[in-house]
């Protein structure tokens, strides 16, 4: 018997080792092939309660709410700063002063001036009391005919010109008081002080530079109030037609990227800006900084909510299929209890960029499928988690 098998093993020739390897292949395919599981073919994720926002994003550079420019009135040598960068100042605290010398002696001379001319009042009101006098005595002498008129004549005009002479005076005393509180006001102007409580910006003046405030007032420095920011940020023209007063915002700046501010458009500028072939508009909105977290020039990244939805039934935009009958109707595969795909039917409300809201078909905790998982796309199978706003 083993023989005549090997015998006809030997007549099979080539032939013996294909129909091996034919049965080797036939084995391994037998052995090897199992059960596929559908849910480990795909990418899931779990419905969940989250918010949806449908957005504007943009950014923007954070400034003071306001700042002003102290300048100087007075031309001189800066004599002292007073304040350093940084420093919070309080309405009327001294900045810097400016060498008073010149002023100083404006005003001294200017006061020198209103005396001399007090002096010359008391004279000249002297003067007119003694011709005052001297036409009574003319008036009293020509009654008993005792005097020629021409000399009661002279007498009355001595007393007219006596009392131009007052007048005069008078109007010298208006004009040099006048002189006088321009000096002074001069003088004060060589004390720069804060006409705003905040922080001081920026300086653009040493000790001892000269500064000539002849044509134009040179600026000593820079004060910011801080306590209210205002943020500037730079919308697209495609987006800047959804933006309105009032519409709600939160921010975060690029150090504390963590923490939402919230505030609402004040208004949009009417005059865009060219950045790169592209328009922008300017929106800016004012914010409270008690903190003191937010700063000069910082960048603000901006989220401007023109519609949400809070605290809802959520899946991923991804596992949104075929628009259904109705408008608000699509097609979604559900992973079952049996880790089976079915199609079902929901209505979804409100649409954002990542999640989009379920307002029937779905309920908390059901899996719906947002890809394929197998190795034609080289993804694992496993479940998705998805961001939580839109």
């Amino acid at each position: 018997m083993l023989s005549a098998i090997y015998r006809l093993w030997s007549r099979l020739g080539l032939w013996r080792w294909i129909l091996l390897i034919a049965l080797a292949a036939a084995a391994y395919s037998g052995l090897g092939r199992k059960k596929v599981d559908p849910s480990s073919q795909v990418i899931s994720s779990v419905v969940k309660r989250a918010d949806v926002e449908v957005s504007v994003l943009a950014t923007g550079k954070v400034e003071a709410a306001k700042t002003v420019d102290v300048g100087a009135q007075a031309s001189g040598q800066i004599k002292r700063l007073a304040v350093q960068l940084g420093d919070r100042v309080k309405k009327g605290d001294l900045l810097a002063e400016i060498d008073p010398s010149v002023s100083q002696n404006d005003f001294d001379e200017a006061q020198m001036s209103i005396e001399g001319l007090q002096a010359q009042k008391t004279i000249k009101q002297l003067a007119l009391d003694d011709a005052e006098q001297e036409l009574a005595r003319q008036k009293t002498m020509m009654a008993g005919d005792a005097t020629p008129r021409k000399e009661l004549e002279s007498a009355a005009n001595a007393v007219k010109m006596r009392q131009a002479e007052i007048r005069q005076l008078a109007a010298q005393l208006r004009q040099a008081e006048i002189k006088l509180a321009t000096a002074k006001t001069n003088l004060g102007f060589t004390r720069i002080v804060a006409p705003i409580d905040g922080i001081v910006a920026s300086i653009a003046v040493k000790e001892g530079q000269t500064v000539n405030a002849i044509q134009s007032a040179p600026t000593i420095l820079t004060l910011a109030d801080m306590d209210t920011m205002k943020v500037q940020a730079q919308v697209a023209e495609a987006d800047v037609v959804r933006l309105k007063a009032g519409t709600p915002l939160y921010f975060s700046v690029l150090g504390a990227p963590e923490t939402k501010i919230k505030g609402q458009v004040a208004g949009v500028e009417p005059t865009p800006q060219t950045i790169n072939n592209a328009i922008f508009y300017n929106a800016h909105f004012f914010v409270p900084n008690p903190q003191g977290l937010l700063r000069l020039q910082m960048t603000a990244q901006v989220t401007f909510i023109l519609a949400a939805a809070r605290n809802v039934l959520t899946i991923p935009v991804g596992a949104i299929g075929k628009k259904g009958a109705a408008s608000d109707q699509y097609t979604v595969k559900v992973l079952d209890a049996q880790g089976q795909i079915q199609d079902r039917t929901v209505t979804i409300g409100l649409r954002g960029n990542i999640v989009a809201e379920v307002k029937s078909g779905l309920k908390d905790g059901d899996k719906v499928v947002i890809g394929n998982g197998s190795a034609d796309d080289g993804m694992p199978a496993k479940s998705g988690k998805v961001s939580e706003r839109a």
